[in-house]
C-alpha cells in the first residue's frame, strides 16, 4: 500500500471516521467479496505504480464487485483508469485519497470530494471527524456542504491550477456564520440551520476541548516549574538539593519497606526487625551517595571553585532579562 507521510497521516485521522448508515447498507451485499479482493491487494503490496496491473489480473466477477462496492454506474475498463483511479478502487472509502492534488479523489473513472478534506489542519480534521461521527446521517450530509471548496469550482470553470483553501477553524466558523445568517438575499431553511447548528456545537466542543486539555497540561507543567524555582530561591540551592536527595532516599526506603513487609509480614516482631533493617539500609544509601559525589568531584576536569548556591543564583538572575511568559519570568520579576 502507499506509504507517503501525507497519506499515512490522513489515514490515521480517517480510521476514526464513520460513514453514513445509508452507505454501509448499500455496500453490505458486496462487502464480503470486496474484502477478499482487498486482502489479496494488501498481500501483493499494491500501490499507485502497480494497481492497474493488479486490476488486469482480476476476473470479470471481481471487477464487478469493485464496481458495485464503489457505486460506479458503468463496468470497469482498466485501460481507461488513471493510477489514482485504479488504486482507490481497491481501497475502503476512508482510505481513498487525492494523490494528484486536483481537489477530488478518482475512484475508477468517477470523481468525488473527500469526506474529510486533506486541506484541513490535523487538529481541525480530528475535531471535524469527532463532530460528524456524532451526527445523524441527515445532519452529517448537510455539514459536509461546509467543506465544499469554491476554489476548486473556480479552477474547473476557468481551466486554471487548483489552489486549495486552508479549511482551518476560522474558515469553518465563517462558513457556519454565513449559513446561519445569510446575507445579500441569501436563504437557509430552518431544517438546514438546525443541522448546521448541531454540527457546529459538536465541532466547537471537540476542537476547543482539545485546546483546553492542552492548556491544562501546560498549566500543570508551568506549576511544577514554578514550584521548582520557588524552592530554589526560598530554600537556597544547597538546601534544595539536599531535600531532593532526601526525597529520593525516602522513596527508596518506602519501596524497600513494602518489599520487606511482603516477605516478612507485618507482625510486631517483624516490624521491629524491618525498622532495624531500614535504618541500616538508609545509612548505606547515604554513604553510597556521599562516596559517589566525592568520586565525581575528584574525576571532574571542570570543577568550579564557585559555591553551588552562588552559581545557581547567578544562573537564575541571568534569566530575568529573557522575554518569557512562563513561571520563570513571573517568579523572577522582583
Amino acid at each position: 500500500m502507499e506509504t507517503s507521510t501525507a497519506y499515512q497521516s490522513y489515514l490515521s485521522v480517517m480510521q476514526n471516521y464513520q460513514t453514513t448508515q445509508g452507505r454501509k447498507d448499500y455496500q453490505a451485499p458486496f462487502a464480503e467479496s470486496f474484502e477478499l479482493i482487498y486482502a489479496k491487494a494488501e498481500e501483493q503490496d499494491i500501490n499507485l505504480s502497480n494497481a492497474k496491473n493488479f486490476l488486469e489480473s482480476l476476473s470479470q466477477s471481481e471487477l464487478r464487485t469493485l464496481q458495485k462496492y464503489s457505486g460506479l454506474a458503468d463496468s470497469i475498463n482498466v485501460n481507461s483508469l488513471s493510477a489514482e483511479g485504479a488504486y482507490n478502487l481497491l481501497m475502503h472509502d476512508n482510505e481513498q485519497y487525492d494523490f494528484n492534488d486536483n481537489g477530488t479523489a478518482e475512484v475508477g473513472i468517477g470523481k468525488h470530494f473527500l469526506a474529510v478534506p486533506k486541506n484541513m489542519p490535523a487538529d481541525v480534521q480530528e475535531a471535524y471527524v469527532s463532530a460528524v461521527n456524532s451526527l445523524s446521517d441527515k445532519d452529517k450530509l448537510m455539514a459536509m456542504t461546509l467543506t465544499f471548496d469554491s476554489a476548486h469550482l473556480d479552477a474547473v470553470i476557468n481551466n486554471k491550477p487548483y489552489t486549495p483553501t486552508n479549511m482551518d477553524y476560522d474558515y469553518l466558523k465563517s462558513r457556519v456564520d454565513n449559513m446561519l445568517n445569510p446575507k445579500n438575499g441569501g436563504y437557509t431553511s430552518v431544517e438546514a440551520k438546525e443541522s448546521i447548528t448541531a454540527f457546529w456545537n459538536a465541532f466547537d466542543a471537540a476542537y476547543t476541548g482539545d485546546k483546553t486539555q492542552s492548556s491544562n497540561k501546560s498549566d500543570e507543567e508551568n506549576s511544577s516549574v514554578a514550584k521548582f524555582l520557588e524552592d530554589l530561591l526560598t530554600k537556597g540551592a544547597a538546601k534544595f538539593l539536599s531535600d531532593m536527595n532526601q526525597e529520593k532516599i525516602d522513596k527508596m526506603l518506602e519501596e524497600y519497606k513494602q518489599k520487606l513487609i511482603e516477605e516478612m509480614g507485618d507482625s510486631p516482631e517483624a516490624m521491629e526487625k524491618i525498622a532495624k533493617m531500614l535504618e541500616d539500609f538508609k545509612k548505606k544509601l547515604i554513604e553510597d551517595m556521599k562516596e559517589k559525589m566525592e568520586d565525581e568531584l575528584k574525576n571532574s576536569k571542570n570543577v568550579s571553585s564557585v559555591k553551588i548556591d552562588t552559581f545557581i543564583m547567578t544562573m537564575l538572575n541571568n534569566t530575568k532579562n529573557e522575554k518569557n511568559s512562563s513561571p520563570l519570568k513571573e517568579l523572577l520579576k522582583t
